[in-house]
């Protein structure tokens, strides 16, 4: 494995990202161009038991996933790590299903990669399903691009990751409410009817396809569900309004991982669609954020996220 040179100054970027797609409950999952970003301050001597000291966007109480990740890593891998200060800012919302945890998670795994060595991705991944109790956010984040995340019996998880349509959009409200994934999965029903598999299979193969011939005429049909976004409805502002939008800007709309954000898609009429979606809020009195994002390509396509140069807007 070859060391990794970092020092203060030195960044690790990780990306948020939009889980589930409708019908591909727990497989599929696109990384995006909201961030979470790590900037070393002060790097030490090598300390085998010490955690990172974090500064600025970490949770005042509760789980720091960082640490979690970073702790897990050494756990696993077992070697030394300097004692570091960390600055760590972020543009994802938290408990919003944009993958927040999981971007958390990926980040404290690439700061104990930066610190030691090179790891293999596989083994990165193992440690974050472990962490996040399900593989599709961690993919993107590791990942980026779209993701495909198949979860063998023994535990390890198969990954794959392609270029996600780049003229294609997820205009995202996220209301200013939380769920917490964890409750999230609680509402779901333990077992779905025969009828109901076979309705998501058919549909999340027809998202792959739609997504691979740009055939975007199919991705309103090819994203409806029958697993979990009905369950969650309920605790959704404006999830059932954005459902029944019919307007030629909008090609698509599902639940953003667990929600409480809506993803829709588009492509050169987005600003109509977040105007649209702007006013089911405004509607039912829902104070939110609207934001136009694109998908992150993946890592093969693009410089590593490990060792760049700190960007001049870090602040």
């Amino acid at each position: 494995m070859t060391q990794i040179p970092v020092g203060p100054g030195h960044e690790i970027s990780v990306p948020g990202s939009i889980s589930n797609l409708g019908p591909a409950f727990d497989a599929l999952s696109v990384a995006v161009d909201v961030d979470l970003r790590l900037r070393l301050l002060d790097v030490g001597s090598l300390d085998a038991s010490a955690s990172p000291i974090f500064e600025g966007d970490v949770p005042a109480t509760g789980e720091n996933r960082i640490t979690t990740g970073f702790l897990a890593a050494r756990a696993a891998f077992g070697d030394a790590a300097p004692i570091v200060r960390v600055a760590v800012q972020s543009g994802i919302p938290m408990k919003a299903g944009l993958g927040s945890s999981a971007a958390a998670t990926v980040a404290g795994l690439r700061l104990y990669e930066a610190l030691t060595t090179r790891r293999d991705p596989d083994a990165l991944m193992a440690i974050a399903t472990r962490i996040e109790g399900h593989p599709d956010n961690a993919a993107a984040a590791l990942l980026g691009g779209l993701t495909l995340s198949c979860e063998r019996e023994d535990g390890r998880v198969i990954v794959s990751s392609w270029e996600w349509p780049p003229d294609l959009r997820f205009v995202v409200g996220t209301p200013e409410v939380e769920l917490e994934t964890a409750f999230a999965r609680k509402v779901l029903a333990p077992q779905i009817e025969r009828r109901d598999a076979i309705f998501n299979l058919q549909r999340a193969l027809l998202l792959v396809r739609a997504l691979d011939t740009r055939r975007y005429e199919d991705l309103r049909e090819a994203l409806r569900d029958r697993w979990h976004q009905p369950a969650r409805a309920q605790y959704v502002p404006g999830l059932d309004q954005a459902m029944a939008l019919d307007h030629p800007a909008v090609l698509g709309v599902f639940l953003s991982g667990a929600g409480p954000s809506i993803a829709l898609l588009a492509t050169d009429r987005h600003a109509e669609a977040a105007e649209l979606l702007g006013g089911i809020y405004a509607a039912i009195g829902v104070p939110c954020t609207i934001r136009t994002l694109t998908a992150r390509l993946p890592i093969a396509h693009r410089q590593s996220p490990v060792a760049s140069r700190l960007s001049p807007e870090f602040t």
